[in-house]
C-alpha cells in the first residue's frame, strides 16, 4: 500500500526560488520533440536537397542517395517534404478529394466546360439499345 504524501511538510522543505529559476530556464528553451519525422531528420539538409531537386535531380534519385547514406525515407514521404518546402510550409498537403476538386476547377477554367462525366444511361449496367433501363430477355 502506498503512503500518503504530506504536502504541508513538502511545502516547508521545497526551495521555491530554485524551482522558479529552473522553470524560467525551461520557458526560454524549446521543448524537446519526442517524435522525429522524416521531415525533422532532413530539415538541416533542406536547402541542399531543394537546390539539387531544382537543378534536375529526381526525387527518386535523391531518395536512393539518402538511403545509401543511411537515411531510410520513402519516395512518397520525400516528395511530401519537397512539396511542403517549396510552399515554404504555408500549407499542409492537400487531401485527395481537394486535389480532384482543384483539377476540375482548372479544367473548367481552361475549357469553359464541366469535366466529362458519363450520362446516367451509360452508367447503368442494364441500359438497353432503346434507352430504357431494364433487363432484356431473348424471345423464345
Amino acid at each position: 500500500m502506498s503512503t500518503r504524501t504530506d504536502y504541508g511538510q513538502l511545502a516547508a522543505k521545497l526551495d521555491y526560488t530554485a524551482l522558479d529559476k529552473k522553470l524560467s530556464q525551461l520557458a526560454e528553451r524549446e521543448p524537446p520533440k519526442t517524435r522525429k519525422t522524416a521531415a525533422d531528420l532532413l530539415e538541416p539538409l533542406r536547402d541542399k536537397l531543394l537546390a539539387l531537386y531544382r537543378k534536375g535531380w529526381s526525387s527518386g534519385q535523391l531518395v536512393e542517395e539518402l538511403k545509401a547514406a543511411g537515411v531510410p525515407v520513402s519516395p512518397a514521404r520525400f516528395r511530401e517534404c519537397l512539396t511542403r518546402w517549396t510552399r515554404n510550409g504555408s500549407e499542409t498537403t492537400k487531401s485527395r478529394a481537394s486535389r480532384r476538386q482543384g483539377r476540375a476547377l482548372t479544367h473548367r477554367k481552361a475549357t469553359g466546360a464541366l469535366p466529362p462525366t458519363a450520362s446516367p444511361v451509360a452508367r447503368s449496367h442494364s441500359a438497353s439499345s432503346d434507352g430504357q433501363a431494364g433487363l432484356k430477355f431473348p424471345n423464345r
